[in-house]
């Protein structure tokens, strides 16, 4: 038994020897440092990936598939532009979860005048985006045909348009309701 005992105690100090050997080695990472330098290593963290540019068109095309925007809810103007109609503004704020207050500014029934301040907020993950905007109507100004009997519900419109699109990042792309225009013509 004890040839045994002495053999197993080699075995033993055999292991832990070796053991402190590879210990004693610099490891894998620590020979990798050492081979780089502070700027190497500044330049390594620092390096993100580089961002994808998308095109306006790119751009649109997704904020429309991703806010369940269908063809009538883009108007083709005849003056060479499109804008979101107010079936579209109103996807974008149920889609989004896109919440609105407002605060008369002014309003001067008498001289048709109204600025309505929007204040939006949207959830984005952990994110709250908040905006604030103003619409205006103004008989004089930019109301014609039937807006000019609906003074409050014009700016108000314009309003939401801007605070939406500005939140859902179509304003950003160049695109603006179709409330913010005049379109209609006086018959």
């Amino acid at each position: 038994m004890g040839k045994m005992k002495e053999q197993f105690a080699q075995m033993q100090q055999e292991t832990i020897n070796a053991m402190h050997d590879i210990a004693q080695q610099p490891s894998i990472n620590q020979l990798n440092n050492n081979n780089m330098t502070k700027k190497t290593m500044q330049e390594k963290l620092r390096k993100q990936p580089e961002p994808v540019q998308e095109t306006r068109k790119e751009v649109l095309t997704r904020l429309y598939k991703e806010n369940g925007l269908v063809r009538e809810d883009v108007h083709k103007d005849p003056r060479g532009f499109s804008t979101i109609t107010r079936s579209g503004v109103d996807k974008i704020a149920a889609k989004n979860g896109i919440t609105i207050g407002y605060e008369v500014i002014l309003l001067d029934v008498e001289k048709g005048h109204c600025v309505l301040k929007a204040a939006a907020t949207m959830k984005v993950g952990n994110e709250v985006k908040n905006v604030m905007s103003f619409g205006e109507a103004s008989v004089e100004k930019n109301l014609s045909g039937g807006g000019k009997k609906w003074l409050v519900s014009m700016a108000e419109k314009r309003a939401m348009g801007r605070v939406v699109l500005k939140l859902a990042g179509f304003y950003e792309q160049g695109m603006y309701s179709k409330d913010e225009m005049a379109f209609e013509m006086d018959e």
